[in-house]
């Protein structure tokens, strides 16, 4: 379970908040299982980006901004012993080894859309994580049984077609046809990117993280075998990155809520691990500011939370309300949704948004950054939280875990280390490295007697592999599941991964046998 973005602050934060609201409750659901720290960054650069970060986790590898469970480049920075040759190599995953390795069910649970970095770490390979396109394809041609987040414009009518031949239900924007499923194949997307912000979410129309939690482990357990399940509170990071406090608590207290659920399961399950850690900080929020120089030790509960109690719907939908509103117009706006006279200098310092379509100043003379970042600003200067920038923080992350026998990980721990701890709990220790091999050979090595091969684009980053050899002919398409040889259809395991960077196919070692 990854709170995307979440500070160990944010979470001092969120249980005060919390506490404000009921003085008994001065604990989260993740307080008992807090066991150590985990040092997360990229394999070149201190300060971590989602995709290589979550990469780790699942693969083992530390790798580089921007890359997708794939083997980093080697740079003259690197903070790990990196090897040149293998650079765009893909590695094979926690999920991806838990159903090939464990025939264990598998699922993912989100809130932003489904090509975003953590959930395509655990089931794409890729140099880029903007490359939508392949790893949407690679998504749902990996055979992962539940997926439920966001992203409804990413699945196009052609996958909705796939995902059905492969006998899965498939829902879009239909939370009714969601909660009334009982199949154990699954495709749920809400929001045509992600999904709404907690705080802001209409309840008829998306589930909680909570409900969604809910509903893959009760499809997810009916397997004999055991699953796993990866659950990211998504929008943490998005929230945080926008300097947004408030929506950054609620986004936390809905994924505390997704814990519990999943706490509760393992308790009764008695089989189930869990596993709860960031996977790196956003935002550098905190707890006083410096408005708080002095007197700091004086400040009630009340004082800190109560001004941003107020705040009642996000900075981005706020920034959506009044994008086109004429600055006469925003006042009462202010009023209703966060308690706030707007002063001169505050509309001003809206009228200087990049963003702000109804601005009388000149798009090349304003100053500020955009909307929702600017809306953030003027609302928390007069709070007693701080931030200190738009981007990833590189600070230590907090660990927890429940285990049946409470055989947890403690102290301070490497990304790396997650990964091996969970390969132990899989019962798979040693092995990626070694499902990487067989599943993801690069063709040069596989085909390295071939008569002749040829790679064409067929648009949109796909390519088609073609191989003549031993008087055979075999077709592969980049992030397919299975090929073609001598016009015979072969079903794998796992996707084609093709590598732009390197112009390299990967493919099952084992297709090589197959005629």
């Amino acid at each position: 379970m990854i709170p995307d973005g979440c500070s160990t602050a944010l979470l001092s934060s969120t249980r005060l908040y919390q506490q404000y609201y009921n003085m008994e409750q001065s604990h989260l659901a993740i307080d008992p299982f807090l066991c150590g720290m985990v040092l997360t960054h990229s394999s070149d650069a201190p300060i971590g980006d989602s995709a290589p970060t979550s990469s780790c986790y699942v693969t083992g590898q530390p790798s580089q901004t921007g890359f997708i469970s794939t083997y980093p480049q080697k740079t003259n920075h690197d903070l790990f012993p990196i090897d040149a040759n293998k650079a765009f190599q893909p590695l094979a995953t926690i999920l991806e080894a838990a159903r090939i390795l464990k025939h264990k069910a598998t699922g993912l649970v989100f809130t932003c859309e489904f090509p975003q970095a953590t959930p395509a770490d655990c089931a794409t390979h890729s140099y880029s994580r903007k490359n939508y396109s392949s790893i949407a394809r690679q998504m749902v041609n990996n055979q992962v049984d539940i997926v439920i987040g966001g992203g409804v414009k990413y699945l196009s009518d052609n996958m909705v077609d796939e995902l059905q031949q492969r006998h899965y239900q498939v829902f879009r924007n239909d939370y009714a046809g969601m909660r009334a499923c009982s199949s154990d194949k699954m495709w749920a997307l809400f929001g045509s990117t992600t999904m709404q912000f907690d705080l802001d979410r209409d309840t008829t129309a998306e589930p909680s993280l909570a409900e969604m939690t809910a509903k893959a482990i009760s499809s997810l357990s009916k397997r004999p075998e055991g699953f796993f399940l990866m659950v990211e509170g998504s929008l943490i990071d998005p929230a945080a990155h926008n300097n947004d406090i408030k929506t950054a608590i609620t986004e936390f207290l809905a994924f505390n809520k997704a814990v519990e659920v999943a706490i509760n399961f393992a308790r009764q399950d008695g089989q189930t691990v869990v596993l709860i850690l960031p996977d790196h900080g956003c935002g550098g929020i905190n707890i006083g500011n410096r408005k708080s120089n002095h007197g700091y030790d004086k400040l009630s509960l009340e004082q800190i939370i109560k001004p941003v109690d107020k705040f009642l719907i996000s900075t981005s939908k706020m920034a959506d309300l009044i994008k086109n509103e004429k600055p006469e117009n925003l006042a009462p706006l202010f009023q209703k949704y966060y308690d706030v006279q707007l002063s001169a200098l505050q509309l001003e310092a809206i009228c200087n948004a990049s963003n702000y379509h109804a601005s009388p100043i000149e798009r090349k003379s304003r100053k500020g950054p955009n909307l929702t970042r600017t809306i953030a600003q003027l609302l928390y200067d007069s709070t007693y939280f701080s931030t200190t920038t738009y981007g990833h923080t590189g600070e230590d992350v907090f660990l927890a875990c429940y285990h049946p026998q409470n055989d947890i990980p403690l102290g301070a721990i490497t990304n790396i280390e997650v990964n091996q701890y969970l390969c132990k709990q899989l019962g798979i220790d040693g092995q990626l490295p070694q499902l990487t091999e067989e599943i993801f050979t690069p063709h040069q090595t596989l085909f390295n007697d071939a008569q002749s091969i040829t790679i064409d684009s067929l648009g949109n980053e796909q390519y088609r592999l073609t191989v003549k050899y031993k008087k055979h002919t075999l077709i592969a398409e980049s992030d397919a599941n299975y090929l073609f040889i001598d016009k015979q259809r072969i079903d794998l395991e796992s996707v084609i991964v093709y590598m732009k960077k390197n112009d390299t196919f990967y493919l099952p070692k084992k297709v090589k046998n197959e005629k």
